[in-house]
């Protein structure tokens, strides 16, 4: 009942019911303040059993089917009732502060209000390289013009106003949904809203996902912005180039030093992205 009262709904998207989804759920129930907590599982699997073992009682929506992230988004925003809408993956954690933090914003008049990313494995080389990678503009001590604002939580009425997200594309659902929204409603940048995302810690896993993340983001890019997939394998080549500058700006001491070290890393996996971009113009439907 008390998650019910909360102003902040948090969906959580699970994949084939991942074991990941329990500690997912708990970082939310141990925020200082109560969060309004839907999981909703694609793909098959029994996440309300996974999450029943471990102790953990909260609403679950369940398909047999696999669902894109927009779609999943989606079945949440419609089967939860707080003002403020969060998102949380299943390989994703919310650092204490997170719901908190979110709703000190929305109430001084933010809309929409994005979050920073903290890696998980600090110390592991493969998985600095992966978090640099993927998340180079949302690192938590940068500059409000540096950063990129996903990670958002939102007005309810933002999705009555501008629509849903797209259903039909299997990444950059958020990307898509923003372009929609006018400047002045755009995410404000809010660093002390962590997440914690679990970074791959071998080398050959992270260099199949980064391919494989290619892939999805060629056919989505090429779909959403009509660039060429020669263009969108550029641009992602071109990422080693502001990488050490946001690194150098966004984190701090042994952070900072790890990260360079990986840099090696971090431009294989370029390479593995890039790869999947160009593979993806193959792939298309």
């Amino acid at each position: 009942m008390l998650a019910r009262q909360s102003e902040l709904a948090t969906i959580v998207l699970c994949y084939r019911a991942s074991t990941d989804v329990v500690d997912a759920v708990r970082s939310l129930l141990d925020q200082d303040l109560p969060t309004e907590i839907v999981v909703v599982n694609s793909g098959g699997g029994d996440v309300r059993s996974v999450l029943n073992r471990a102790g953990i009682d909260v609403p679950c929506i369940e398909y047999k089917e696999r669902l894109y992230v927009g779609a999943a988004r989606n079945r949440g925003i419609d089967e939860t009732q707080a003002p403020f809408v969060a998102f949380l993956a299943s390989d994703c954690r919310a650092r204490a502060g997170w719901v908190e933090k979110r709703l000190s914003r929305h109430h001084r008049g933010a809309r929409a209000v994005s979050s920073a990313i903290v890696n998980s494995h600090p110390r592991n080389l493969v998985a600095c390289a992966g978090y640099i990678g993927m998340f180079m503009r949302r690192l938590p001590g940068l500059p409000e013009h540096l950063a990129i604002r996903f990670g958002a939580s939102f007005d309810r009425k933002l999705f009555e106003e501008f629509g849903q997200f797209n259903e039909s594309i299997q990444t950059c659902e958020d990307t898509e949904f923003l372009k929609r929204l006018p400047h002045d409603l755009q995410p404000v940048w809010e660093p002390e809203v962590q997440t914690v995302h679990l970074n791959e810690t071998r080398l050959t896993r992270l260099i199949a996902d980064q391919f494989q993340r290619g892939v999805r983001y060629g056919q989505d890019m090429h779909r959403i912005l009509g660039k060429t997939h020669l263009k969108i394998a550029r641009d992602v080549l071109r990422q080693s180039r502001p990488a050490r500058a946001l690194a150098r700006s966004g984190l701090r001491g042994r952070d900072l030093f790890f990260v360079m070290m990986s840099m090696p890393i971090f431009w294989i996996t370029l390479g593995a992205k890039a790869g999947g971009v160009l593979f993806s113009r193959w792939t298309a439907k």
